[in-house]
């Protein structure tokens, strides 16, 4: 068998960036208060000749079932994370709430992705 190298392809994802998890509390900053985690993850593509960056910020609650009103008040403080960072409120900005078994499984796929990705563009020594 003989095996070639071909030309580079463009491929639709250019990067993948996942930002520090952001705790979330109900009262003081304490661990026995944690409440949720925001998770902000960053995908870069190309449309046409732009390059875009879509923003996904995904709230992982600790409670397994959360009222609308608790729901509303978790999408606010993500928004107000997103404002913090100068993440505009548009078509590239994705909010998800996600139970934690969901969430986890998401994430993880992500974050085992990169890895992959990673290891195989990371220089051994």
């Amino acid at each position: 068998m003989s095996l070639s190298l071909g030309n580079a392809i463009a491929v639709s994802t250019n990067i993948i960036k996942s930002n520090p998890a952001v705790p979330v509390y109900k009262g003081e900053e304490n661990p026995n208060n944690l409440y949720a985690v925001i998770y902000h993850i960053e995908i870069g593509y190309n449309e046409g000749q732009t390059q875009k960056t879509k923003q996904y910020i995904i709230i992982d609650y600790k409670e397994f079932d959360l009222s609308i009103d608790a729901k509303n008040e978790l999408v606010k403080v993500a928004k107000q994370y997103c404002e913090s960072k100068g993440i505009n409120d548009d078509e590239q900005l994705e909010i998800a709430l996600l139970d934690n078994e969901e969430a986890e499984n998401f994430l993880e796929k992500v974050f085992n992705n990169m890895k992959v990705i990673r290891g195989l563009i990371t220089k051994k020594d």
